[in-house]
């Protein structure tokens, strides 16, 4: 597959990935805690019996890396309070990304794929096909940071299209990053956004 077809692909997945999950946590915000819960539970569990067996077929890998991603988005976004707490939970898990890449986790995983001693990278990440072969694109960790993020900030009152950009295009940018270096961890530059996101929040409330 030329390299423009595949960046177009990945970008279309990482797209539709993060708002389907922002989507499903808005609508289950709509409902009563007890039963939010109980969705959020349903969603994680359907993602735990995919990995637990671990079916062959992309697209139900793929249904369930966003149900587990928009499940724990459920089950946390609403212990983030206030814009600032978004941008500095966002900066931690930063920090814990990176070393993830780099020498952690996602390192060991990314390592395991490559050499064909482990597949468990592929039910950790939303995939696409090419060559009939899975390829993944944008992993379930960096959906849930994300889809959390934009959740809360949608939800303390900041516009939907502004934050909803502002995710879309941090992730896009984290793609185009790894396409052209490697394997880059996605969540500084979801930090990078929320920060620009609170900021500019905390202009229009405070003018001077």
């Amino acid at each position: 597959m030329p390299l423009y077809l595949f960046s177009a692909l990945a970008a279309a997945v990482t797209v539709a990935g993060i708002s389907t999950v922002v989507w499903i946590a808005y609508l289950a915000g709509r409902v009563p805690r007890p039963q939010r819960r109980l969705i959020g539970g349903g969603l994680l569990m359907i993602s735990c019996l995919t990995l637990a067996f671990r079916p062959m077929a992309w697209t139900v890998i793929d249904l369930a890396v966003l149900a587990g991603a928009a499940g724990a988005v459920i089950w946390f976004e609403k212990a983030l309070q206030a814009p600032i707490a978004v941008a500095v939970f966002l900066t931690v898990a930063s920090v814990l990304d990176v070393i993830s890449v780099i020498a952690g986790p996602s390192r060991m995983l990314m390592e395991g794929l490559r050499s064909g001693s482990s597949y468990l990278l592929l039910y950790l990440a939303l995939v696409a096909p090419v060559h009939g072969h899975p390829i993944p694109i944008v992993g379930i960790s960096d959906l849930f940071v994300g889809g959390s993020a934009a959740a809360a900030l949608i939800r303390l009152g900041l516009r939907p299209m502004a934050v909803m950009g502002a995710v879309t295009v941090s992730l896009l940018c984290a793609l185009a990053f790894g396409i052209w270096l490697g394997p880059a961890p996605a969540i500084p530059f979801l930090a990078a956004a929320a920060w620009c996101l609170v900021v500019r929040d905390t202009r229009r409330l405070c003018p001077r």
